[in-house]
């Protein structure tokens, strides 16, 4: 189910480029009566745009005692332009399990974002520290929890469900160009994806959009008209399901 608070967050951004393209023009007629139109030359406001920024909106504690194995980490980051997330481990960097591809998980300079990441440690040992870094641009977050257990835990791989461990909720990006919404997972086992477009149909051989090896959908020529909805990705595999929804807003540079 489409997730209300990245409805309301995307309204909230248009209508902040929206009033900033407004009060632009605002600035332009009083600049005209301030000078008494003393010139012809209509001085050109300066392009107001969304600030660059990186914000980690869903962190992690600062500690987690007595995890459960496996254990989940998730950290939601929002940024301009869309974020990336990487995860450390004692500050260094940890592979992701599914990587049979060479897909670059990239974004557009245009693109505004809020992503979910999650990190699945099997094995929790005392004192480990899981730092999430959220890198949108130039700028850069991090977040950071230490483990603290009683248990020696042994790794065991035990049959389950899939597990998505990175989408957006939301994307702005602007039409006519190419996007990437990423639906990377962790599964024990083999397993399938499978994308949805915004009419709930299954998105196979279509001219302009394609899954990647890596589960990820990618978008060419993105447009308002046919474009701009919610889109699906499901994994599953022999022992369960899991889905995730983005919603995908496209606008006028």
């Amino acid at each position: 189910m489409f997730n209300l608070v990245s409805l309301l967050v995307t309204a909230a951004l248009v209508s902040l480029h929206c009033s900033r393209q407004a009060n632009a023009l605002l600035e332009r007629s009083k600049l005209i009566q301030h000078n008494n139109l003393e010139s012809n030359e209509i001085p050109t406001p300066r392009p107001k745009r969304l600030h660059k920024y990186v914000k980690i909106h869903q962190g992690l504690p600062e500690s987690i005692t007595n995890p459960e194995s496996p254990l989940v980490l998730q950290c939601v980051v929002w940024g301009n332009p869309a974020p990336v997330v990487t995860w450390l481990k004692n500050g260094l960097a940890i592979t992701d399990f599914e990587e049979d591809s060479n897909e670059i998980f990239s974004s557009h300079p245009t693109s505004l974002a809020g992503l979910m990441s999650k990190l699945v440690v099997p094995v929790p040992a005392n004192g480990d520290v899981y730092t999430c870094v959220g890198t949108a641009g130039s700028k850069q977050k991090t977040n950071s929890t230490t483990i603290y257990t009683d248990e020696d835990f042994v790794e065991l791989e035990l049959p389950t469900g899939p597990l998505i461990t990175a989408y957006y909720y939301s994307i702005l990006q602007v039409m006519g160009s190419s996007i990437t919404l990423p639906c990377r997972h962790y599964s024990p086992t083999k397993a399938q994806v499978y994308w949805l477009d915004r009419d709930d149909k299954l998105i196979f051989d279509h001219p302009r959009m394609r899954v990647l090896p890596s589960g990820d959908l990618h978008i060419k020529d993105i447009s308002f008209d046919t474009d701009m909805g919610v889109y699906t990705c499901t994994v599953k595999n022999s022992y369960g399901t899991d889905t995730a929804s983005t919603f995908l807003y496209t606008f006028r540079a």
